[in-house]
C-alpha cells in the first residue's frame, strides 16, 4: 500500500512539473499559512496519522517543500470528502483513523491547474470548514498552543478554601491568569492568601468546566487546572469536528450533550429550551443516536428492562423481600397476569429463578416520573422525567442505566403537545394517574452528541470532563526537535 502511494505521489509531482515554470507555494503566502493553519487544525484533534505526518512534513524546516505542501493539500481535500460520507453516528466517533486518503484524479488536475495559474488560495479556501466562530477557535488555539510552550507543573495539593493560607495559592492565581479566569490586574499584595477576587476567578473557572461552583479548590478542580493546555487545545479541536454534525438541520431539534450533561431545544436556529439532564453512568453508556421523539407517554408505566432486572433489584429482593411492594411493582408472567407475592417468592427464594417481568405502575414513585418521550431505536433509550429532583445539583450525572432523564420534563412536554393540548387539559390527564400516549403532530428530530469542548458566548473554551473516555489517548502533533508553529490571532501560522 505504501509503494503504491509513494509511486501515485511520484507520478503528481511529475504531472504537477510538465509544462515548464510554475507558481511556488511561496508565491503565495498567504493560502500557504492557511493551508498549514488547516492542517494543524486537524492534527491537533489526531484524526488520521498520514494527515498529521503530512502537516509535520509541510511545517518543518527540513523537510518543507511545494511538494509537501501539494501533499497536505490533497489529504485535506480528500479528507473532507470522507467525512462528507460519514454518518452522524461516525461523525461523534470521529471514524476515519483508519480509513485510505487515495487523492482523487479530480483533485490532482485542479490542483495541477491552480499550480500553474498561482490560484491555489481558491482550493485552499474551499478546505475551510464551516465551525460556528472559527475566528475565536482559532484564537484560543493561539493562546493555548503559546501556553504549551511555558512549564505546567501540576499544582494539586491539600483542598483550598476562601479566607485560608497556603503557598500554593499564588500558583493557582497565575494558573487562573493565564487560562484567562482571572485578571492579572486582580494580583493580590498577600500572594499565599486566597481572597475574594482569587474565590471569583475560581468560581468563573469551575463554571466553565462543568464543576461545582463553590470556590473550594478539591481533586476535581485541580485536575482541570493541571490540564496540559495541549490537551485542552487537542479535546477542543475534537469536539469542534463533531459539532459538524450534518450538512443541514431541520427546522427545530433537540441537542443532547452527553459529556455536558445538558439539553437544548432550538426552533428557526434560536434556542427555546434548556434543561440539565441525568445521562447513563460508564458502564451503562447513553449511546450515541439520531432519532426522533414521536409520542409523548403521559403518566407512564416503568417496564423494567432485564439487564436492570437481573443485575440490581434481583439482588435487592434477597435482602429486601418488601421492595417490589415498596416502590409500587407489579410482577408480571409471560401471559401478563399479576403474580402473587407468595408465589414469587417461593421461586425466587426456594428454586432460584425469577422467570418475571416487573412493571413499576405510574405515581410518584414510577422512575420514568410524570413523562416518557418516545424515540424509536433498537437500544429501548429514550427520554423521561424523575422522581428523583436532587440528582440533578450534582456537578457529575453519569447516573442512569442509559436512557436520558430531563429535570425540564414538564416544559418539553408542553412544547411538544402545545397544538393539541392546553397546559391546564395536560395538568388534569397527569393528575388522573392514567396512562396516555400523545402523538406529536411533529415529530421532534433528536441528536445526542459527545461534545467535552466548545467556545462559550465569551470566546473562552468550555470543557466537560470525558465521561466515557472517547479521548482517553491522544498523540501529539509535534515531534522531537520540531519547532512548534503557533496560530495568532488573525488566523496565521507564525
Amino acid at each position: 500500500m505504501n509503494r503504491c502511494r509513494a509511486a501515485a505521489g511520484l507520478w503528481l509531482l511529475l504531472c504537477l512539473n510538465m509544462g515548464g515554470a510554475v507558481a511556488s507555494w511561496q508565491e503565495e503566502p498567504a493560502a500557504r499559512l492557511q493551508l498549514h493553519q488547516l492542517g494543524l487544525e486537524l492534527a491537533l484533534a489526531d484524526v488520521h496519522p498520514e494527515l498529521t505526518l503530512w502537516w509535520q512534513q509541510a511545517t518543518s524546516a527540513d523537510t518543507a517543500s511545494d511538494q509537501a505542501d501539494d501533499r497536505l493539500l490533497l489529504g485535506l481535500s480528500t479528507f473532507w470528502r470522507q467525512w462528507s460520507s460519514l454518518s452522524f453516528v461516525e461523525r461523534q466517533h470521529l471514524q476515519v483513523r483508519r480509513s485510505a486518503l487515495v487523492f482523487s484524479a479530480e483533485d490532482q488536475a485542479a490542483l495541477q491547474q491552480a499550480t500553474q495559474q498561482g490560484s491555489r488560495h481558491q482550493l485552499v479556501q474551499r478546505l475551510v470548514p464551516g465551525y460556528a466562530n472559527h475566528d475565536q477557535l482559532q484564537q484560543q488555539l493561539a493562546r493555548l498552543l503559546s501556553l504549551a510552550e511555558q512549564p505546567w507543573p501540576a499544582l494539586r495539593t491539600t483542598t483550598l478554601r476562601p479566607g485560608e493560607r497556603a503557598k500554593a495559592v499564588s500558583r493557582v492565581r497565575e494558573r487562573l491568569q493565564l487560562l484567562g479566569d482571572l485578571s492579572a490586574a486582580e494580583a493580590e499584595t498577600d500572594p499565599s492568601y486566597y481572597d475574594s477576587r482569587l474565590e471569583q476567578g475560581v468560581r468563573q473557572f469551575q463554571l466553565r468546566h462543568g464543576l461545582q461552583v463553590d470556590g473550594v479548590i478539591g481533586p476535581h478542580t485541580y485536575a482541570w487546572l493541571d490540564a496540559p493546555p495541549l490537551t485542552r487545545a487537542q479535546l477542543l479541536m475534537r469536539s469542534m469536528l463533531r459539532t459538524l454534525i450534518g450538512d443541514t438541520l431541520p427546522s427545530a431539534y433537540l441537542l443532547v450533550n452527553i459529556p455536558e450533561y445538558r439539553l437544548r431545544l432550538y426552533q428557526d436556529q434560536a434556542m427555546v429550551l434548556e434543561s440539565d439532564v441525568i445521562v447513563g453512568k460508564d458502564s451503562r453508556k447513553t449511546p450515541i443516536m439520531a432519532s426522533e421523539i414521536t409520542n409523548v407517554v403521559v403518566n407512564p408505566p416503568w417496564h423494567v428492562p432485564r439487564s436492570i432486572l437481573t443485575k440490581d433489584i434481583l439482588p435487592r429482593l434477597y435482602q429486601d423481600p418488601d421492595y417490589i411492594e415498596r416502590e409500587d411493582f407489579e410482577v408480571l408472567d409471560a401471559g401478563e397476569r399479576v403474580v402473587p407475592r407468595e408465589e414469587w417468592q417461593a421461586r425466587l427464594y426456594e428454586e432460584g429463578g425469577f422467570p418475571y417481568r416487573l412493571r413499576q405502575r405510574p405515581g410518584s414513585r414510577n422512575a420514568l416520573g410524570a413523562y416518557k418521550f418516545h424515540l424509536p431505536n433498537n437500544d429501548a433509550i429514550y427520554l423521561h422525567d424523575t422522581p428523583s429532583r436532587g440528582l440533578f445539583s450534582r456537578d457529575s450525572r453519569a447516573l442512569s442505566s442509559g436512557c436520558v432523564r430531563v429535570e425540564e420534563a414538564e416544559q418539553l412536554a408542553l412544547w411538544l403537545l402545545s397544538e393539541q393540548w392546553s397546559p391546564a387539559r395536560l395538568a388534569d390527564l397527569k393528575s388522573s394517574r392514567h396512562t396516555r400516549w400523545l402523538r406529536v403532530n411533529k415529530p421532534l428530530p433528536v441528536f445526542m452528541v459527545y461534545w467535552p469542548g466548545w467556545l462559550g458566548p465569551d470566546g473562552l473554551p468550555r470543557f466537560r470532563d470525558d465521561i466515557y473516555q472517547f479521548d482517553r489517548s491522544l498523540n501529539p502533533p509535534f515531534v522531537a526537535g520540531q519547532q512548534r508553529p503557533l496560530l495568532a490571532h488573525n488566523g496565521q501560522l507564525l
